[in-house]
């Protein structure tokens, strides 16, 4: 399999909370059985987060160790990614528009390149049943 880690996922590993994963995840992360990876929108909110205190603060090599430690690989936002984002419909869930540039960057990341979006938002099965979006929820 090919998984897209949100945001939250790579956070939980920066921080050691792991156990939040799926055990079968997180051996197939460490014995390399399936392939991971991660948006560089998501080291982009971790800095924000870092930023404005939400986050504990790791140096972004830090953050580029964690993820290079357990075989995960970056994908940068290309331009068919970008058009992808483009596409997505913007959903209307409960009360409120899901226009959040980070979450649609990372499903729009998933979309393209063909990966299971390992996610635990409550707002992502949307997009799974509108736009075809494979996604293992935690």
């Amino acid at each position: 399999m090919r998984y897209l880690l949100d945001t939250h996922a790579l956070v939980w590993l920066i921080t050691h909370n792991e156990s939040r994963l799926p055990v079968s995840l997180c051996d197939s992360m460490k014995y390399y059985e399936d392939e991971f990876a991660v948006s560089e929108m998501s080291l982009i909110e971790i800095i924000q987060l870092q930023q404005i205190g939400r986050l504990e603060a790791n140096r972004p090599d830090k953050v580029r160790s964690v993820v290079s430690d357990n075989g995960i690989s970056i994908i940068n936002v290309s331009p068919g990614i970008l058009e992808t984002f483009y596409d997505l419909p913007i959903p209307t869930i409960g009360k409120k528009k899901h226009s959040d540039p980070f979450d649609r960057i990372i499903i729009a990341t998933a979309l393209r390149r063909g990966l299971t979006l390992v996610s635990h938002d409550e707002k992502f099965p949307w997009y799974k049943s509108h736009c075809r979006l494979n996604l293992y929820e935690v």
